[in-house]
């Protein structure tokens, strides 16, 4: 017999998506669950005590009338003689008791079938697990020893968060996890100066483009205001470490040096000019104004190795957003995927809404337009700006239930399940300490995996990590490794006879006509003017061919880079550029591209400029339109 039917969500409509928060599966299965029990206990019942059926009682031919008053026919078969009777009798039985097993075995099949992959393999009892009884709701992680979660983590933001986005979302956001060492160190950092007496804020640092500049929702250009992502981090993040009542700021401080219609090449060269070096955690954002190429991923490297390099040893987060308007152009190969490599490869955690909205956005692309982004299609609303906050304490959270579960297990003696890391791989030993290869390699006996064979002995390799939370890879990413090592000659005596030589920090230099620090000065100029963008973009430009400007630059070592504005609409012409007296080794720079977004591009015009200073010389051969020549500067790349 089969429970009622319970009809499938159909999801018919976005907004019965706010509204659903589980689908009916669970109910059908326990309704499934309960019929089977009751038609056990049926069963059961029936051979303890056998009765014959109400109407063979009254006569084996009766007839039961229909509804609409006509006779139906015979209930059951006339009867037959006393042995034909017993034989059908017994045959009768056999074949209901075999098609009552057919029945339960399809019915089991059909339920089977119908479950998960994963919901197959649950045992029906609970494993018990082996943690001590200490474990209990007033810890933040849940599960057993070999798995305790954070994902969802038993405080008010973890179910707050978990209520109101699916866990599924909140693990999908979390592009890169990376191991936290760094976010964990910086805040056990913290944690330790406020407990014994310092009242130095934890800051927290933003660089961006409009998103993070909160265009769109911010009041009077405030970009933190109280709706923006940056507030919504930043009162979460004072709240959880303790300013609660002392109100805004008490315990956190946010600079948002974020400038809208920038990109990761600007900020590679010209960060420090918008952001201090003293920060503890910085909020990278780039997901709309990046190009998704090799040349970004360059580009995103150098932003990634300054930081990371910077005398306050920051922990770096990546928040990934998204755009309606980006999905026409390039769909959803968006400029992640260059920054998804280097995130890895420095071991930073990336998290983003674009995989949260997009099978949602495929669905119902007008409601989710509507819901989150304005009509220009990149700029999010409050509800988009929420959402970037709350994927960001999601992941923040997370850090501080792996903090407290990190403590729990080591009062346990439960770390040999959670090895420290510095980096991708741990082990004992780092790339500082170990000698020789051979000191990584054992051979170990590993429990066999049939009882009662013997156990089995196998290769075990050490790999190494980097030295500690707050090292950088020496070498970056895109960099060849040809003329830095040779796999053909013996290994390097040491690491650091090797490896610091080539690790050099970049250095940049950038003459910006957006900051106070090293502005862009002309050392001669005929037809260029500045201009300012709703107070907050500044430029050099020209409408004049034949216009020449030049500019005193420091180069550190390696190429030289022009930034400037491009568009699809606003028609902006072209300008040739040089260092020094090459002009016949010229760039020419085109502000026009077939892109919807209006911003700045950055172009390198020479790769082999010597340290020191030198002269940069913009030329333009044709009409430029007001929105020209934006920014100019020179560095390691």
């Amino acid at each position: 017999m089969a429970g009622p039917s319970t009809p499938k969500p159909t999801n018919a409509s976005f907004e019965g998506l706010k509204l659903q928060k589980r689908s009916d599966f669970g109910h059908f299965l326990g309704q499934a669950e309960a019929e089977s029990a009751r038609l056990m206990d049926t069963h059961d019942h029936d051979r303890a005590s056998p009765r014959r059926h109400p109407d063979l009682e009254a006569s084996p031919y009766s007839s039961r009338a229909s509804s609409d008053g006509e006779e139906e026919r015979p209930l059951y078969p006339p009867r037959m003689s006393s042995g034909k009777q017993r034989a059908r009798t017994g045959r009768a039985a056999r074949s209901t008791i075999c098609l009552a097993i057919m029945l339960v075995f399809v019915s089991g099949l059909l339920v089977w079938t119908s479950l998960p992959k994963f919901q197959r393999l649950v045992p029906t009892k609970q494993p018990v697990s082996p943690l001590p009884t200490e474990q209990s709701a007033d810890l933040p992680f849940s599960g057993n020893r070999h798995a305790r979660s954070c994902l969802c983590p038993r405080t008010p933001t973890g179910q707050r968060l978990c209520k109101t986005y699916p866990p599924a979302a909140l693990r999908r956001s979390r592009l890169v996890s990376s191991t936290n060492a760094r976010i964990k160190n910086v805040l056990a950092k913290f944690v330790r100066e406020r407990e014994s007496g310092s009242m130095r804020r934890l800051k927290v640092g933003i660089m961006g483009g409009s998103v993070s500049a909160c265009h769109g929702v911010a009041e009077d250009g405030d970009s933190l205001g109280k709706e923006c992502y940056g507030r919504i981090v930043g009162d979460w993040l004072d709240e959880r470490l303790g300013g609660g009542e002392g109100g805004w700021g008490t315990m956190v401080e946010v600079k948002n040096g974020a400038i809208g219609g920038m990109d990761a090449s600007y900020y590679a060269f010209c960060g420090r000019n918008h952001l201090h070096d003293d920060v503890d955690i910085v909020i990278l954002e780039f997901d709309v104004n990046d190009q998704p190429n090799r040349e970004y991923a360059i580009y995103f490297d150098q932003l990634a190795r300054v930081v990371l390099s910077w005398p306050s040893s920051p922990a770096v987060i990546i928040l990934g957003t998204f755009g309606p308007l980006i999905a026409h152009d390039i769909g959803s190969l968006t400029p992640m995927w260059p920054h998804m490599p280097v995130a890895h490869y420095y071991d930073i955690p990336y998290v983003s809404i674009q995989p949260m909205l997009w099978p949602t956005f495929l669905r119902f692309p007008h409601s989710v337009s509507e819901t989150f982004f304005h009509q220009d299609g990149f700029h999010p609303k409050a509800a988009g700006q929420r959402l970037l906050g709350d994927v960001v304490v999601a992941y923040l959270e997370s850090v501080f239930c792996e903090m407290e579960r990190d403590a729990w297990e080591e009062k346990n003696d439960l770390t040999e399940w959670t090895q420290a890391e510095t980096w991708i791989g741990g082990g004992p030993l780092t790339v500082d300490t170990a000698t020789t290869f051979d000191a990584l390699v054992a051979e170990k006996s590993f429990p066999a995996l049939i009882p009662g064979e013997p156990s089995v002995t196998s290769t075990a390799y050490d790999f190494l990590s980097l030295g500690n939370a707050t090292s950088v890879q020496p070498v970056p990413l895109p960099k060849s490794l040809d003329t830095i090592l040779d796999v053909a000659k013996p290994d390097p005596p040491s690491w650091e006879e090797f490896y610091t030589t080539i690790n050099k920090v970049p250095r940049p230099f950038c003459a910006d006509a957006n900051s106070k620090i090293q502005p862009l000065k002309p050392k001669h100029n005929t037809g260029w003017r500045t201009m300012v963008w709703k107070n907050e973009k500044h430029f050099w430009v020209s409408d004049s061919v034949g216009a020449e400007i030049s500019v005193d630059i420091k180069v550190n070592e390696g190429r030289v880079a022009v930034f400037y504005f491009r568009s699809e609409k606003l028609s902006p012409g072209t300008a040739d550029c040089w260092v020094d007296d090459n002009e016949k080794g010229a760039k020419r720079l085109n502000g026009y591209w077939p892109h919807h977004q209006n911003v700045p591009s950055v172009t390198y015009i020479d790769a082999e400029v010597t340290p020191g200073d030198h002269l940069y010389v913009p030329f333009p051969p044709s009409v430029y339109s007001q929105y020209g020549l934006a920014y100019s500067r020179s560095g390691l790349s």
